[in-house]
């Protein structure tokens, strides 16, 4: 599958918070699959990212790196920070298939029932290349 970094990128939160919920086994396994490749990505793009903050950037009091928008150097820094993001990579996955109904426990009752998967708009827009619904 050929994607961009920025595709990566914008997936890193959303999948993290899908980690955090409950699914079937098959769904569960496919998203730690998919985080850990993507993972892999993550971290070069991190590198890269750092690397350019520490060139653009100023030390704080604390000795943190940033680069803040009214300085000289932001104009470059976000230049080469989107060139990184535009960058296309190859990478073998398989999109997750989400399940619409997912296991669930009454709140009054405590039986065992399913429930329709709710999931915020941003999210299945942010993994909209890495999961598919229904």
């Amino acid at each position: 599958m050929k994607l961009t970094n920025g595709d990566i990128f914008t997936a890193r939160e959303p999948l993290q918070g899908l980690l955090g919920e409950k699914f079937p086994v098959r769904t569960a396994y496919g998203l730690a699959k998919l985080s850990s490749k993507l993972n892999e990505q993550l971290r070069v793009i991190e590198e890269v990212r750092n690397g350019l903050i520490k060139k653009y950037g100023e030390r704080d009091d604390k000795g943190n790196f940033s680069v803040k928008q009214d300085s000289e150097n932001w104009v470059k820094f976000v230049e080469e920070f989107n060139e990184l993001m535009a960058q296309e990579v190859e990478l073998v996955l398989e999109k997750v298939k989400l399940p619409e109904k997912v296991a669930a426990t009454c709140d009054k009752c405590n039986h065992n029932m399913d429930k329709m998967l709710e999931i915020e708009p941003s999210i299945l827009v942010a993994l909209e290349k890495f999961i598919e619904v229904g």
